[in-house]
Parts: structure tokens; C-alpha cells; sequence
């Protein structure tokens, strides 16, 4: 055989190695995906796809080092491969990287122009950079000329959310939210803290930042970023959830094999973020009306992150009220989306509460245990006003 036919026959093999690979990985053996591409890149290490597919592979392996090599041995062979960029983006985000997020992205959309998902993920990183700046800490200077006014009193319930948070069933809870990365918590919130809570989204004197969504892209609705001191109803939330829920990640920590553990109660986690220099408070209020929603996406802010989060709904479903909302079900998906990714859409009416997997979720591979990446989102609202309270266990720079 000459050496162009045996060329040919090398490129179809490889070919063939990558798509078993990535149908490998759609039927969640991502242990056999990984074995196959790397057989794929042997047999043509010229081609800078099959390194990229490697590369993308690992990602979903949680191997995020190999990863990068993999993605620079494609730009290697082709300084100009606009996919290499993007996928090299998306890592530097999801470190909390996101200045050099922003520069990656610009060279995949400068090498392809004409893919709209690119310049999509370019705007996005640079609106999450945005937000990242406006977060900052202050200089003492700074601090001394704008340190804000003490917050007023608040009219809000007392609750005890220690003694409600106890009693529910935390080994169940823990077993779905490994299983299948969100659970739902019924009526978690009683109705007249979710009203009191509904009744604070007008007081501009509360909030650090206001940011009106209205990007067919990104979503549409109004979000409102808590300034210290967050309110105690919210607050005692977080402490009261957070030690439950750490034991859930310690333990998906230990099936990773991974050395480092989550702090027992939430103050000790708080001073993780402080040391990380993320000390600007997460909790939200979110409120969507006709036609609002927010699309799939993954929150990649800050190098310290809890891998769970919460979010209860304050407003009352049409169902719940005859003033209610419809539609506005919380949305789940494993990304990238295949035929067999699993697909969740929540129905959450007043006083839910939605626990699930910030970033990825753990899935089993063949005896072991790997991270699969998730998108989170709220189907668009078709009646009503929907307000939502979200509840990071992390702080923000």
C-alpha cells in the first residue's frame, strides 16, 4: 500500500474512533469515550480536531489540565482553530479566569466570524468580567466616601430555620441530588416570609445592584443583588441549609477522590471566599412578568464556589392563586445536550425551594465517579409575576 492510501485509511479510522467516542460519551460511558479518542489522536496526531475532541472529552472527565494541553497541541498544528479558542475560554470561566475568558474568545470569534454561538459566549464573558470589576473591593479611600448608610429595620417574620431545616430528610434529598443534580423541596418557605420577601424587591436602599435583563439570548426579567447586611430571614437560611448540604458535597468529594472537604458550617465557608477575596454577598431577588425567562446557563463567577445552590419561589403559582403565575418552571440539562442528556423542567409554586448542582453534577463512569457540566435556567413566563429568591452558599469578589 502507498503512503496516500495508507494516509486515507488512517483519517477514516480515526474518523470512525471519534464518532464511537462521542456516541460513547451520549450513552454516559464517558470512561470508554475517553479510551476511544485517545486511540483516535494516536492514530492521527496531525489533526488538530481529534486533539480538540480529546481535549473536550477530558473536560467532561473533569481532567480540566489534560485538557488544556490537548487544546494547545490543536492550536499547534493550527494557530488559527477558532474551536481550540472556545473551548480554552470556557475552562479560564469556569476557574473564574474571565478577563483571560474574554481574550480567548475574542481570537475564536476574530478566526470564525460567522458562528453566532462564539460572539454569544463572548458577550456573555464579557458582561460576567463586567459584573466581576463592579464587585471588586473597595480601596480604604474608596470604602471611606461610599461605605452605606446602616440598613433600615425590616417588617420580616422570625423563623426558626434551624428547627425546619432539621427536620426534613436529608439523606433522601442527598440521594436525588446525586442522582439527578436538582431536587425539589415543597413549601420549605412559609407564605408570610415569601410575601415579606416579595414586599422588599421595591427598596432600592437594599440593594448593592440592579440589573434589567432584556436580551432575547440571555433572558428577560429584573435582578436585584442584596448589600450588606442581607437580611437575617436570608441569611439564617444559608446557615441553617449550608451544613446539611455540605456533607452531600464532602461526600461527592470523597467518590471524586478528591483531597479537599467543604468547612461544616456555613461562616467557616464564608471565610474560605473572604481569603479568596470574595467577600460581595450573592443572595438575589429575581422577578420575571409576561414573557420573562431566563436561558440555560452555568454560573462560573469566582475561583471558590459551593458546588449546590438554592432557589425558593416567592410568588404563588395560578394554581395557588387566582392572580398567580404559569409557566416559569425551572429548567435542568446536561450539557453539551444529546439525545440521552437528561432534561428536568421543575413546576415550583410558592414556597418551594430548588436545590441543584451549580456547575456539574456527578455521574458514575465505569466504577468511578466524574463530573458531568449542567445549565441551569426559567422557562418564559405566560401570566403573572414570578419573584424568586436565590441562595449561593459562596461569595462573590
Amino acid at each position: 500500500m502507498n503512503l496516500k492510501k495508507q494516509k486515507e485509511k488512517e483519517r477514516r479510522r480515526a474518523r470512525k474512533l471519534a464518532e464511537e467516542a462521542w456516541q460513547a460519551v451520549a450513552d454516559g460511558n464517558l470512561d470508554l469515550a475517553e479510551k476511544i479518542i485517545r486511540r483516535a489522536v494516536l492514530v492521527q496526531q496531525d489533526n488538530p480536531v481529534f486533539w480538540s475532541d480529546q481535549g473536550a472529552i477530558l473536560v467532561l472527565r473533569g481532567k480540566e489540565d489534560e485538557a488544556e494541553k490537548s487544546f494547545r497541541n490543536a492550536l499547534r498544528l493550527v494557530p488559527t482553530f477558532a474551536e481550540a479558542y472556545a473551548h480554552l475560554a470556557a475552562l479560564r470561566a469556569k476557574r473564574g479566569w474571565l478577563e483571560q475568558a474574554v481574550r480567548l474568545q475574542e481570537k475564536a470569534v476574530t478566526h470564525a466570524p460567522g458562528n453566532a454561538g462564539y460572539l454569544e459566549k463572548l458577550e456573555a464573558y464579557r458582561a460576567l468580567a463586567a459584573d466581576e470589576t463592579l464587585g471588586r473591593p473597595q480601596s480604604p479611600a474608596e470604602a471611606e466616601v461610599a461605605s452605606p448608610a446602616p440598613a433600615p429595620p425590616l417588617d420580616l417574620p422570625t423563623v426558626d430555620w434551624p428547627a425546619r431545616a432539621d427536620v426534613l430528610d436529608w439523606d433522601a434529598l442527598g440521594e436525588a441530588l446525586t442522582r439527578e443534580g436538582c431536587v425539589l423541596i415543597r413549601e420549605l418557605m412559609d407564605r408570610e416570609t415569601c410575601a415579606g420577601l416579595r414586599g422588599l424587591f421595591e427598596r432600592d436602599e437594599l440593594f448593592a445592584k440592579t440589573v434589567e435583563m432584556d436580551q432575547p439570548t440571555f433572558g428577560r426579567g429584573m435582578y436585584r443583588y442584596f448589600r450588606p447586611p442581607v437580611p437575617e430571614v436570608v441569611e439564617g437560611l444559608r446557615r441553617a441549609v449550608y451544613p446539611h448540604l455540605a456533607r452531600v458535597a464532602n461526600r461527592w468529594q470523597e467518590l471524586l477522590r478528591e483531597a479537599e472537604r467543604y468547612p461544616d458550617n456555613w461562616e467557616a465557608f464564608r471565610v474560605v471566599c473572604r481569603e479568596a477575596g470574595q467577600t460581595t454577598p450573592t443572595p438575589i431577588l429575581l422577578r420575571y412578568g409576561p414573557g420573562g425567562f431566563n436561558a440555560l446557563h452555568r454560573d462560573l463567577r469566582g475561583s471558590v464556589f459551593f458546588p449546590i445552590q438554592m432557589a425558593v419561589v416567592l410568588s404563588p403559582r395560578r394554581d395557588q392563586a387566582a392572580d398567580g403565575f404559569t409557566g416559569g418552571d425551572f429548567l435542568f440539562r446536561d450539557v453539551p445536550e444529546r439525545p440521552k442528556s437528561r432534561r428536568r423542567e421543575v413546576a415550583a409554586g410558592l414556597g418551594d425551594a430548588i436545590l441543584f448542582c451549580t456547575r456539574d453534577r456527578l455521574v458514575p463512569i465505569g466504577g468511578v465517579h466524574g463530573l458531568q457540566p449542567v445549565k441551569h435556567g426559567v422557562a418564559e413566563i405566560t401570566a403573572g409575576t414570578r419573584v424568586v429568591l436565590g441562595v449561593p452558599f459562596h461569595e462573590y469578589r
